[in-house]
């Protein structure tokens, strides 16, 4: 009975997918590493590899704890090497002492994959909507104001139309985006319709219902002149903001653009792909940046050759629509541009 309870046991235990040779660990990989407030995992991860989305094969998870990959501040990073694989255990550390007991306790918080004060405030200014979906379908629209002015402003009531419950995806949604116009976004090489980028001008809180069939809301934000006329659609709840970086699936395609269009960008912004769930992209997926390839003139033959991109950098993928998804640049050598191709990255 015990063996068949050993055996059955095993079978659930998770198994490392690749063993880490520690050859493969940066040459400056510190045996020991205490976690610190602000730190995030891709942090981490790249205080220890070269490649951070490697990170599943060096931590050492433990199975018999709850959460075991969720890393706070104060505890301590340990690398080992056993049977020629290169491990990294947690040892956890007392965070109280007796006599900081009655004092007031600020309460410590797992780390993020990425810095949740850039990726969760963006999130607050942009959307994506695929392609079999009308944006203006989603909710409403803001009708007017109290005051009737061209632009509200933090703080403004104003008066909003949505769409029927039973037409509405979240009927229960108190926060929402209002946007303009949404943009279409195609594929540069064939064409074909890829979804929508919203431009959230703000973020309005429902009160409740009016005369006439309005609803009473509150303009809570602005990132832009919120207007009469502005479509609106439900806001996500909270982001979870820690999830694991892994190699993204073998998958092609190219970084449609900068949300702002600025032509070349570099580590920290925040880019379009041309790839989604449909691809089989996920949040967390780690891609790589490679140059366009160039056309040239052979000098010895007649016709031309073909010129292979460069690599550019990482993207890590945080957010996933059907077709687009939003990527952070986490490094770079070279300006990253529209265009460029995303590929998984070597091993």
């Amino acid at each position: 009975m015990r063996l068949r309870t050993l055996l059955l046991a095993l079978t659930v235990l998770p198994l490392p997918v690749w063993a880490l040779s520690p050859d493969e660990l940066r040459t400056d990989a510190p045996s020991v590493y205490t976690v610190e407030k602000g730190d995030t995992l891709w942090d981490i991860a790249a205080t220890f590899l070269d490649d951070p989305w490697r990170w599943e094969e060096l931590w050492d998870r433990n199975p018999y704890i709850s959460n075991p990959d969720l890393i706070y501040p104060g505890d301590r990073l340990v690398l080992r090497v056993v049977d020629g694989e290169a491990r990294l255990t947690r040892q956890r550390v007392e965070r109280l002492s007796p006599e900081a007991e009655e004092q007031p306790v600020e309460r410590l918080e797992a780390i993020s994959t990425v810095d949740p004060s850039v990726v969760v405030p963006f999130l607050g200014r942009y959307g994506i909507v695929d392609p079999e979906t009308e944006p203006a379908d989603l909710g409403g629209y803001l009708v007017a104001g109290e005051n009737e002015r061209v632009m509200y402003a933090t703080g403004d009531r104003v008066f909003t139309r949505l769409k029927e419950p039973e037409e509405l995806e979240d009927p229960t949604a108190r926060d929402w985006h209002s946007y303009d116009e949404p943009e279409a976004l195609r594929d540069p090489d064939s064409g074909a319709h890829l979804g929508y980028l919203l431009r959230h001008t703000g973020t309005l809180s429902l009160e409740g219902p009016a005369e006439d069939g309005l609803f009473e809301s509150r303009v809570e934000r602005t990132f832009a002149p919120v207007e009469a006329g502005d479509h609106l659609y439900p806001a996500d709840g909270d982001y979870e903001a820690r999830f694991t970086p892994e190699a993204a699936p073998d998958v092609e395609g190219r970084v449609l653009r900068h949300v702002e269009e600025e032509s070349l960008v570099g580590q920290g912004q925040i880019v379009v792909l041309n790839l989604g769930s449909r691809d089989g992209l996920e949040k967390g997926h780690v891609l790589q940046v490679l140059g366009s390839s160039q056309t040239v003139d052979d000098p010895q033959r007649f016709g031309s050759a073909e010129l292979p991109g460069r690599d550019k950098g990482t993207l890590l993928v945080f957010q996933v629509g059907q077709r687009l998804s939003f990527a952070m640049i986490m490094e770079n050598s070279r300006a990253i541009a529209a265009k460029d191709r995303v590929v998984s990255p070597e091993r």
